[in-house]
């Protein structure tokens, strides 16, 4: 199969933006996510009571969040954005669904190094769902315009510099294993925090925090989706 070189362009790619917001709770991730006008797939039974959000019912197997994933790709008319609230939680539904510990596998096996056949094929597994099935998908809803959000919650954890040097920063709570290609996958990391009393998506890294942003904005936003659409519309913000 040769490649068209005429599909080459010179052309800015335009696309639905596509990343994860990662802060402690109750600091209004799931708000943020509601601001986008778009519907919360429910993973974690956590949205807020009286909270005026389209959401699908709390989903509390793999099954049921990829039967809805595919539903929403397969529509004509898509909602204008996705929020996986949270994408952690999500993916503990993979990891039970091939640990085999969520009842839609014959057996308990309850960990990813006894599962699959043993020897930690049960990771690698999971790294397939994620690699094979889950990002091509959200892609595929970037492309047709809808804008994918993954909510996360945050952890502490050591990392190591390239110069070998260790050191800690706080970073979306995803599973080891995953976290490093689900950043990179991102075109955006935001951490929500609450700075000088206003709810604040930090979207540049620091010396505390991952972030990062395709979009040259350096400076934080307001935590709610439509400043966050002026700020990548202006190319930097404010």
């Amino acid at each position: 199969m040769s490649f068209d070189l005429s599909s080459i362009t010179r052309e800015t790619a335009t696309r639905a933006p596509k990343g994860i917001v990662y802060g402690p709770p109750g600091v209004g991730k799931t708000t943020f996510g509601a601001s986008t006008g778009g519907v919360v797939v429910d993973t974690e039974n956590g949205i807020p009571q009286g909270l005026d959000v389209l959401h699908t019912p709390y989903l509390d197997s793999w099954p049921k969040i990829e039967s809805c994933l595919s539903s929403i790709l397969s529509v004509q008319d898509k909602p204008q954005a996705i929020v996986v609230d949270t994408v952690d939680w999500m993916l503990r539904r993979i990891e039970e669904h091939v640990a085999g510990t969520d009842g839609s596998t014959k057996g308990m096996v309850s960990t990813l190094n006894k599962s699959q056949g043993g020897y930690g094929n049960g990771k690698q597994v999971l790294r397939n769902y994620v690699y094979q099935y889950l990002l091509p998908t959200l892609d595929k809803l970037v492309n047709s315009g809808v804008a994918v959000v993954l909510l996360a919650h945050t952890v502490r954890r050591e990392l190591t510099s390239m110069e070998g040097g260790t050191y800690e920063r706080s970073m979306p709570a995803i599973h080891p294993d995953l976290a490093d290609v689900m950043i990179e996958w991102s075109d955006f990391v935001g951490a929500a925090c609450i700075q000088a009393n206003q709810r604040t998506l930090i979207l540049q890294e620091t010396g505390q925090l991952v972030a990062k942003n395709r979009y040259g904005i350096s400076s934080p936003v307001l935590l709610n989706w439509g400043d966050f659409v002026d700020a990548i519309c202006n190319r930097g913000g404010a």
